[in-house]
């Protein structure tokens, strides 16, 4: 007897489909509804052969329920689906454990005391074209991740009705693609969407992946951020392909730098002449030629026409450091590094800088130690890594990537100097890497970096100290941690473990804003409010920090002082 559901030919005696479970029966009485293994009904007046899932239908092997059809044609369902599974999201990174009994995060070190267990929601799509998600399920194997890609949580195969299905999953909440927008937007937001579209599009020429596929319908814009979605027309090249892939890489760059001078001004290929020089010279280059630019190179130019609109005139930093033993203290633990360039990128300077401060622990011949082979693997990073890029008029690196694997490798040499010497050294470390107006940050324990502006100051990073979390958790007030006993007890240091994963802060600099880097034995002896007067007063941020560590000494120097202010010129 042939099966109704799937038409597998089955014995007459049978009485379910031996292919796919499906009840058998004469076809003069068979039912309009026919159940599958699982249970689950096609919905009324719903293809047959491609019916969408009933609300309480399972997905991969039980691990979502169907919540709801968003929608369903013959080719194409798309479904608001649940995790059966509840998990605790961190507070702090969003990392997730599905621990009932975890108390802190694994990976940021906050507490979970807050986070309650939820249930995730995610939207997912399902194809009967067995080749509807093949290549994004690609990139997921290979591990492809950026920023700037926006790509499923998940793809997998199974057979709800006897023939596999396709299924991609992807987040609840979608954002808005750029087929929504109004066309031209202003310049300097495409150039920003530009900046993340070339990076990533670099990330995946580095691993042999072509866009292959450069439209609006393509790209999702949230902010001044923007990224790649829908990847199902890439090409994944094999090893070996390189000489082969320029072509599309090229062809990427180019389409890219056509759709974004569409964008900005509503024209087609043609740059409009009354686009800023720097602007037209990153399309120009781009678009015109065999070769064209490469998207890395792109990216740099985008960046300097973006910075370029931003300041016109060019922008600098104003640099001031100080560091001192204290008033108790017979030895100075802290280290800074102050590095910074004014490098030409055809014609508009953009300074490029690293700056940091490090606050040793362990006492003479271990904390000393600890700070200063921390900053000179920084220092030694930096000038390779970033500062003779940027004098070369090279692309930088990208800074949240760069500053994780820098800290990642001061923490190994500390850790090596540390088992080597048979101490307990250790060090804090804040770590700040600036580009034209764009500050980003890393911290690990309780050294800090501040926002310095006109109106006030403002702390970017977060302590990683033990009066932190009693804070977070509404346990103390921040008036009672500045006196608390152990408000000297951190959690996260560099050199106490082969591994160490730094917070990463972001921070747009305006003409007269700064960045103050210091370690504990300021913050801790001076207000915030304190810091911001004595800035505000000061005429260099020279002076500002010799006034800083001054007040610090007559609070009674009870630490290491050091301090370090990065001042946008203006």
């Amino acid at each position: 007897m042939k099966c109704p559901n799937c038409g597998y030919e089955n014995r007459d005696s049978a009485q379910f489909c031996q292919q796919c479970g499906a009840e058998l029966v004469p076809p003069s009485v068979a039912p309009t509804v026919v159940p599958d293994r699982h249970g689950t009904r096609p919905l009324a007046g719903a293809s047959t052969e491609f019916a969408p899932l009933p609300v309480g239908a399972l997905l991969d092997n039980g691990r979502y329920v169907v919540q709801e059809v968003l929608a369903d044609d013959p080719s194409l369902n798309v479904y608001l689906v649940e995790e059966t599974t509840a998990v605790r999201l961190c507070p702090n990174c969003r990392a997730q454990t599905s621990d009932p009994e975890e108390m802190f995060c694994a990976v940021c070190g906050a507490d979970l005391s807050s986070a309650w267990p939820l249930h995730l929601r995610y939207r997912v799509r399902e194809s009967a074209d067995e080749h509807a998600f093949t290549v994004e399920a690609r990139l997921l194997e290979i591990g492809v991740e950026h920023p700037g890609l926006l790509l499923p949580r998940q793809v997998f195969t199974e057979a709800p009705y006897g023939p596999p299905r396709q299924y991609r999953v992807e987040s609840e909440t979608l954002p808005m693609l750029a087929t929504a927008l109004p066309v031209p937007q202003p310049l300097g937001k495409v150039l920003e969407w530009g900046v993340s579209l070339a990076k990533a599009m670099d990330y995946l020429h580095r691993r042999l992946v072509a866009v292959n596929s450069v439209g609006l319908e393509h790209i999702a814009v949230d902010g001044k951020q923007a990224r790649w979605v829908d990847l199902h027309r890439a090409l994944v090249l094999p090893p070996g392909s390189e000489e082969a892939a320029a072509d599309y890489f090229v062809q990427d760059v180019r389409d890219l730098a056509a759709l974004l001078i569409f964008m900005a001004t509503g024209q087609h290929q043609t740059i409009p002449p009354q686009l800023p020089a720097a602007a037209e010279m990153a399309f120009s280059q781009a678009l015109a030629g065999p070769t064209g630019l490469s998207a890395a190179r792109f990216a740099a130019a985008l960046e300097t026409a973006a910075q370029a609109l931003r300041h016109p005139h060019g922008a600098a930093f104003l640099v001031g450091h100080r560091t001192d033993v204290g008033q108790v203290r017979s030895l100075n633990e802290d280290s800074l590094l102050t590095l910074d360039i004014a490098a030409v990128f055809r014609s508009v300077g953009v300074p490029v800088g690293v700056f940091a401060v490090a606050d040793g622990m362990g006492g003479h011949a271990a904390g000393d130690v600890a700070s200063r082979v921390a900053i000179q693997e920084i220092a030694r990073r930096a000038v390779y890594e970033v500062l003779t890029a940027a004098a070369d008029d090279e692309p930088l690196p990208e800074p949240g990537p760069w500053l994780s694997a820098t800290v990642q490798s001061a923490n190994r040499a500390v850790y090596d100097q540390r088992r080597a010497a048979g101490t307990d050294m250790g060090t804090t470390l804040v770590l700040a890497f600036i580009v034209g107006d764009l500050a980003t940050v890393a911290n690990i324990g309780d050294s800090r970096a501040y926002l310095l502006r006109p109106e006030g100051i403002t702390q970017i990073t977060v302590d990683h100290s033990l009066v932190q979390r009693l804070v977070a958790t509404g346990q103390i007030t921040t008036e009672e941690a500045a006196h608390h006993p152990q408000r000297n007890v951190i959690y996260r240091v560099i050199g106490d473990r082969p591994h160490v994963q730094p917070d990463l802060f972001e921070q747009r600099l305006a003409p007269g804003e700064g960045v103050l880097l210091c370690s504990d034995g300021l913050s801790g002896m001076v207000s915030d409010e304190q810091l911001w007067q004595i800035w505000r007063t000061s005429s260099s941020p020279q002076e500002a920090c010799e006034r800083m560590v001054a007040a610090a000494n007559q609070a009674g120097g009870e630490d290491n002082v050091t301090v370090v202010i990065v001042q946008m010129a203006g």
